[in-house]
């Protein structure tokens, strides 16, 4: 049964579409490391080889997010040290604990298994959040899906010193922060591990996503029919990209951050969902889910793979479709019984503004500071 519909979300308030792109950008990296499971690590031929989009978009999709959310919950608070300090706690809150616990699940099923060969450097650093101590195209930490949270951090780091200013000033810190790194990253020697990871093109997708925000909280909006034209545009653009090669002569900036904003500016701008129904709560929760799903779903696939080792082979399709299920269901586990009640703990704990538990999907509540010089 259909609920009523529901009104224009506030600009302060929970963007479900924002929710959804979130629990479907994870879903693209989850399909793409199935579909390597099956071809890679098995051998499966025929069509499970084929595809017509680099899976890694949802990457792509999740940095321009972020971008958005941070400068969505923060844009009327820049110019408070206080409020740049439990920015970046919370930030740290958000992100440290869960990845944590998954890097070391790893290294314990590599030294069971005999197969941990990182130094005492690179475990540090994956720890740190840091890019390196050996990197080639991208600086691969002890858990692999890490190198992405090297730029999460990166950008919130940034993000928490651009909040110090009063706007203004504060988002030409961060745009010339931003474009600095993307400079220095082009010029220096590939063995300068750390900036030249840091200074990888891939960062200005946190940009993008500062600027559309920075466009929604002073009202704009497109009709449904743009944005969904906006969406299929960028899928079409994703997928010429991948399949023309473009991505081989391009940065990623241009070949997945572009489609990126593109389908991210035509949800948010135009596809709010009107009504409220099961599926929506289900894909919001996937969505407060994502940062789960996006680190718990290899455990599940390797889970998934060594039952199905011994129980005998299935077919492609039924592993695919199952490995998918059971990704998910792990990750609906581990946000509901430890990622919520760890972060709500800790904020409780070491956020001065509190928190509702559901980290990243809800504003941190009114400060009491004076406002700073208002933006120009």
């Amino acid at each position: 049964m259909k609920g009523p519909p529901l009104p224009r979300p506030p600009r302060r308030g929970r963007i479900d579409a924002l929710q959804v792109l979130r629990f479907l950008a994870a879903g693209l990296v989850v399909i793409g490391h199935v579909q390597h499971e099956l071809v890679d690590k098995r051998g499966v031929a025929g069509v499970w080889r084929y595809k017509a989009i680099d899976w890694g978009i949802g990457v792509d999709i999740f940095f321009v997010i972020s971008g958005f959310v941070m400068y969505y919950l923060m844009h009327d608070r820049f110019g408070s040290a206080t409020v740049a300090g439990d920015f970046l706690r919370r930030r740290l809150i958000r992100v440290v604990p869960l990845y944590w616990i998954c890097t070391t699940l790893v290294i314990l099923i590599q030294l069971r298994d005999g197969l941990f060969v990182a130094s005492p450097a690179q475990v540090a650093f994956s720890y740190l959040f840091l890019p390196g101590p050996q990197c080639g195209d991208y600086c691969f930490p002890v858990f692999s899906l890490g190198w992405t949270l090297d730029y999460e951090m990166l950008f919130y780091a940034l993000f928490s010193l651009a909040l110090l200013w009063p706007k203004p000033r504060g988002l030409r810190l961060l745009i010339g922060a931003i474009l600095g790194l993307m400079l220095i990253g082009q010029t220096v020697p590939k063995s300068w591990s750390m900036l030249h990871g840091w200074g990888d093109p891939i960062i200005g997708e946190f940009l993008l996503g500062v600027l559309l925000a920075r466009g929604f909280v002073r009202g704009w909006s497109l009709s449904r029919a743009t944005g969904w034209a906006l969406v299929a545009a960028g899928v079409a653009l994703a997928i010429f990209c991948y399949s023309a090669g473009v991505y081989q002569v391009m940065w990623r900036l241009v070949t997945g951050g572009v489609p990126a904003v593109m389908i991210v500016a035509g949800a948010v701008l135009a596809l709010e969902p009107r009504r409220a129904n099961g599926w929506l709560r289900f894909l919001v929760l996937g969505g407060d889910a994502s940062y789960a799903l996006y680190l718990s779903h290899p455990f599940a696939v390797k889970l998934l793979a060594l039952i199905e080792t011994r129980i005998g082979w299935w077919h492609p399709g039924f592993f695919a479709l199952t490995a998918v299920a059971a990704a998910i269901l792990m990750a609906f586990a581990v946000h509901l019984l430890v990622e919520r009640p760890l972060l709500a703990l800790m904020m409780r704990r070491w956020s001065r503004f509190g928190s509702t538990g559901h980290g990243d999907g809800e504003p941190v509540a009114p400060i009491t500071a004076p406002r700073m010089t208002p933006e120009r």
